[in-house]
């Protein structure tokens, strides 16, 4: 097993953690995380050249984010 890894996170980034703990049902703030890694994963996977992504949920317009602003 390796040895876990601590982060330093300040009050707006912890708030933020807490409220996606709640709403989702996840064990912990880490838990969150290691949500929010496999989803930026998924999302790397669906990029496309220009370094974004469309979102679009059932019966709403189509939303066009940038996660990425240039190539690395």
């Amino acid at each position: 097993m390796q040895p876990g890894t601590t982060f330093k996170v300040d009050e707006k980034l912890s708030r933020v953690l807490g409220d996606l703990q709640r709403h989702y049902g996840a064990a912990s703030k880490a838990a969150v995380l290691r949500k929010a890694v496999a989803l930026l994963s998924l999302v790397r996977e669906a990029e496309q050249a220009d370094g974004s992504i469309v979102v679009k949920a059932p019966g709403s317009r189509v939303t066009r984010i940038v996660v990425r602003s240039r190539k690395p």
